[in-house]
């Protein structure tokens, strides 16, 4: 572990936010906007969920080659370079005139961002001493929702003055702006030597498998990260569809709060976990007490498979949002822990099998959506994933090293 000084390393993390943060500002784009484009383009549901799996598909191959590479390699130009790529890719799906062209825009993006989680779990792996990594993995993780929390209102706005196209411009055009301020920054800070560097691909992976923490993690990313994509994916096209809510200033009002929720699951999952730790509580015990809650907060999605009316619906995906936002910040915490020597070959293994599992899941919500003219399946799927998560948790001992 490299040490840089404190105010350096923080500012490390908060560009590691900012890049987060435009990960997902960039993937949400197409999502926000998938009403119109529906509108304009004549897509479909089928379509549609075509086009969220294709991230998905495309995102799933690129971590595990990217978690490879970033324990091999120049972490300060992977990384970097990684978001100017989806950056680029973002700004140019722009140009779309049919489904063809988006498609093809979305399988790129999917494949320049999936370094994100594998280089930037490393690199506060590297430069932030044990003690404080868990504060620098939620401000970093938090940039997730907070992207899905600007994404409604920024993407709206910019689409609403200057047209759809000029808003996949402009949110890509903000990744060469952060990349001018990585440049000087990451010059600073000593990464250190790669850590797996000569070490065979197929021996980490290896290695990674024959951990049991590391399938523990696997079950709940397969599980999870489906109904992370189903909400944060499928929220605007739900709200229009199955409520009318195709104004762009109330869309964006509905989906801030509801990302807000998320936002707030991220940052008060480790919160919990500590007060609970506090109060008496073993770590593996408190981590169990805080998955019991979340999945009894996706409870909620049960009312949602029914079509209550609006107040309720809104509140009830703001809660389940904010159980997904502590489920997956729990997640990741797992993942950095499953192997020191090859952290990013294991998040990369980890993210991808949850993109994997994403991938089928939005095929398949588009699917039933469009046979069935109802979100009530998915709806009904979720809390039943949180319960065999919890599961999954539940088989942690006190004295594993697994969150």
């Amino acid at each position: 572990m490299i040490a840089p000084g404190k105010g350096l390393r923080w500012t490390l993390c908060s560009l590691l936010f900012l890049a987060t943060t435009l990960n997902y500002l960039d993937r949400q784009t197409l999502s926000v906007l998938a009403p119109r484009l529906q509108a304009e383009l004549h897509l479909d549901n089928l379509q549609l969920g075509y086009l969220f799996s294709a991230f998905y598909w495309s995102y799933t191959v690129g971590q595990f080659a990217a978690g490879l590479a970033m324990d091999r390699y120049s972490l300060r130009w992977l990384y970097g370079g990684g978001v100017v790529a989806w950056s680029l890719v973002s700004a140019l799906t722009g140009l779309s005139t049919g489904f063809a062209m988006l498609f093809g825009f979305r399988v790129l993006l999917g494949l320049m961002e999936s370094g994100n989680w594998p280089g930037a779990l490393r690199i506060v792996s590297r430069v932030m001493p044990p003690a404080e990594r868990a504060l620098g993995n939620g401000l970093f993780t938090s940039g997730t929702s907070v992207g899905a929390l600007v994404a409604p209102a920024l993407i709206l706005g910019l689409a609403a003055w200057y047209g759809w196209r000029a808003a996949f411009v402009a949110v890509g055009a903000l990744g060469l702006l952060w990349f001018a301020a990585w440049v000087p920054v990451s010059a600073r800070i000593p990464f250190g030597e790669a850590s797996a560097r000569g070490v065979a691909p197929m021996t980490a992976w290896r290695e990674i498998l024959r951990l049991r923490s590391f399938w523990l993690a696997f079950v709940i990313t397969s599980l999870m990260n489906p109904c992370l994509y189903f909400f944060v994916n499928w929220t605007p096209s739900y709200l229009a569809q199955s409520y009318g809510i195709r104004d762009a200033a109330t869309l964006a009002k509905i989906l801030t709060a509801v990302f807000l929720g998320l936002d707030l699951g991220y940052l008060l999952c480790g919160v919990m976990v500590l007060v609970l730790i506090r109060r008496g509580l073993t770590q593996a015990s408190a981590r169990r007490a805080v998955c019991v809650l979340a999945t009894l907060l996706l409870t909620p999605a049960f009312l949602l498979a029914q079509r209550p009316e609006t107040a309720v619906m809104i509140g009830a995906l703001i809660v389940c949002n904010f159980a997904c936002g502590v489920w997956i910040a729990m997640y990741l915490t797992l993942a950095q822990e499953v192997s020191e020597q090859h952290l990013s070959t294991a998040a990369g293994l980890l993210g991808g099998s949850g993109s994997l599992f994403g991938a089928l899941a939005m095929s398949g919500v588009g699917a039933v959506t469009a046979s069935t003219s109802s979100y009530a399946i998915p709806f009904l799927a979720v809390p039943i994933a949180g319960a065999v998560a919890t599961w999954a948790a539940w088989r942690v001992t006190s004295n594993e090293r697994i969150a």
